[in-house]
């Protein structure tokens, strides 16, 4: 006897052998049971999950002689002449070849003649997406009120192709991908009943790859047979898939991280020089580092710093999407990590030269928050404009904690005065202009002064802009940290590019909201936003550290005005 497929070996014969789609199992059991079947029938749903399967069950069972609890008894002579596959009442068609208004029209033509064996007729359509408009229309009217004798099951992977006065006179079951668990299961049986021995890790991978397709799963798994004969090890699975192993893809990881450029470019022509693919590497890259960060929040050892793995798994779902558009993969991955590696070291710069900073002013920041301290304490008399200032500073110093910046108070206040000075003059036509513009960024990502700033900039999301003004929110704390590192040769980059000066606030995600709601409720409630002047920020600093006392004079009321124009009449309270 010829060979068979293990999916066709396979391929279950009734319900209680249909595994990962337990709804749709229990529907069809249920009408069976309660005689409630309907004249036609739309399976849609990913590739290899059982449409077919299903409909040779429903074709099978529907015209049993001894149907028992909704399943076929398998022995009756109409059980056993579908399951010849020489039945002539069930009709297969492939739509995929047989798409055109012919076809339909000579079942039509036969759809009124009685069943010669069974009690039901069963027309079968696969793909039937693939069918012309004017077949469509042609089976129409045949689909609504077909004879009491004939039953319609149409499948589909595209549903969103099928005419929605199709599928209005269907009754549909939407087939989903099988759990990787289900997949395993049944490749595992598979193996005991063919005496095959396998790795664990190997039916793993296998589901993993399958994408919650049995029939990809199985095929896999009969390739790997037919390679290993009767053991089927990980390097096996490895080699004929073109995966490269775990151990591999953390060495790759720890060169990226320690920077080691030579060995990068080595490790990626060997790879490709294997034959190994490229796409499904860094996929598997991205799953890696995905467990890695599940690891970190179940509060397991991880062997990288959590900050890193968040930013390279989005980067390298950039990577995915650039190389499936491209036509020269190698390069494009090259180059890809090469600049993931060079922003990383310029970010690395900058932060131990903030760091050799706050070092030198350690004991310095120590003996002044002591002070700050005991003033806070001893200081009960507060005149009103050192009440705003204390304001100004406590929301500064709350803001500075989170970001680890004590050092640079000037840096959050700027930032608050940055935001106002946005919501005054913001417009739509500015934001487009802005955002329109960004792209230019692309032009210094690998220049040797603003490489480090045009990538960090270009990972932003533009929020508003104003005459000068442009807010830009990350999705981590982190990332809005480093504009603190970045902001003097990021207005230098902004003005290369637009010819104009343009001041930059750095938000979180959450930060812009709160922003965002209190602008509107300050609109709502009639309150306006006013200029302020940043040179203003710099006199400020000098008054404040020169000690000088500020007593209650007529000059109070212009730091109270601009303290209320900076957060509003009901943020700022003054006691008289």
């Amino acid at each position: 006897m010829a060979y068979q497929t293990l999916y066709r070996k396979y391929r279950p014969l009734d319900l209680d052998d249909v595994s990962g789609q337990s709804a749709i199992v229990k529907i069809i059991k249920n009408s069976l049971k309660l005689n409630r079947i309907s004249h036609a029938y739309l399976f849609c749903g990913p590739r290899g999950t059982g449409k077919t399967t299903m409909a040779r069950i429903l074709a099978k069972n529907i015209n049993c002689l001894d149907l028992q609890d909704g399943i076929a008894c398998g022995k009756c002579k109409n059980c056993l002449s579908i399951l010849s596959g020489n039945c002539p009442d069930i009709i297969e068609l492939d739509a995929a070849s047989n798409n055109g208004v012919d076809e339909i029209r000579e079942i039509k033509n036969k759809v009124s003649l009685v069943p010669t064996e069974l009690k039901y007729k069963v027309y079968v359509i696969d793909e039937v997406h693939m069918l012309s408009s004017g077949a469509f229309n042609a089976l129409l009217k045949t689909l609504e009120e077909p004879p009491g004798h004939v039953i319609f099951i149409l499948a589909t992977t595209d549903v969103h192709k099928v005419p929605v006065t199709i599928i209005s006179r269907c009754q549909c079951l939407d087939f989903h991908r099988v759990c990787e668990n289900d997949i395993i299961h049944r490749l595992r049986s598979i193996c005991q009943s063919e005496n095959i021995k396998i790795d664990d890790e190997v039916l793993k991978n296998i589901a993993n790859l399958s994408d919650g397709g049995f029939r990809d799963a199985i095929g896999m798994l009969d390739k790997l047979i037919s390679y290993s004969d009767k053991e089927v090890t990980l390097d096996d699975f490895e080699e004929l898939n073109g995966i490269v192993s775990i151990e591999k893809k953390k060495e790759f990881l720890s060169m990226i991280v320690n920077s080691e450029i030579n060995k990068i470019i080595q490790f990626i022509d060997d790879i490709y020089n294997l034959g190994k693919d490229l796409i499904i590497f860094s996929q598997d890259l991205m799953i890696l580092c995905r467990n890695m960060i599940v690891n970190y929040y179940s509060y397991e050892k991880t062997d990288y710093d959590i900050e890193f793995l968040l930013s390279f798994v989005e980067k390298m779902d950039e990577i995915v999407i650039s190389l499936k558009e491209s036509n020269n993969l190698k390069i494009i991955f090259e180059t890809k990590i090469l600049s993931l590696v060079h922003k990383k070291n310029m970010e690395n710069k900058q932060v131990k030269t903030v760091d050799n900073i706050d070092l030198c002013n350690k004991d310095d920041q120590n003996v002044q928050n002591d002070i700050e301290s005991n003033n806070h304490q001893e200081n009960t008399n507060i005149t009103p404009t050192q009440e705003i200032e204390n304001n100004l500073n406590t929301d500064s110093e709350l803001e500075e904690n989170k970001y680890n910046k004590s050092s640079n108070n000037n840096f959050i206040k700027k930032n608050k005065i940055i935001v106002n000075n946005c919501f005054y003059s913001a417009s739509k036509d500015k934001l487009l202009y802005i955002k329109e513009s960004w792209k230019n960024l692309n032009d210094y990502a690998l220049d040797s002064k603003y490489g480090a700033a045009a990538c960090y900039l270009s990972d932003a999301t533009i929020r508003a802009a104003g005459s000068h003004e442009i807010i830009i929110t990350f999705d981590y704390e982190s990332m809005v940290s480093r504009g603190f590192q970045f902001s003097t040769l990021i207005e230098q980059l902004l003005f290369k590019i637009f010819d104009e000066t343009y001041y930059v606030a750095y938000l979180t995600e959450e930060e812009w909201n709160i922003e965002k709601n209190k602008y509107i409720e300050n609109k709502n409630n009639g309150i306006s936003y006013q200029y302020l002047n940043l040179s203003d920020l710099n006199k400020q600093q000098e008054s404040s550290s020169q000690n000088i006392e500020v007593k209650e004079d007529s000059t109070s009321n212009s730091i109270v005005d601009d303290a209320i124009k900076l957060f509003g009449e009901n943020i700022v309270s003054i006691n008289e």
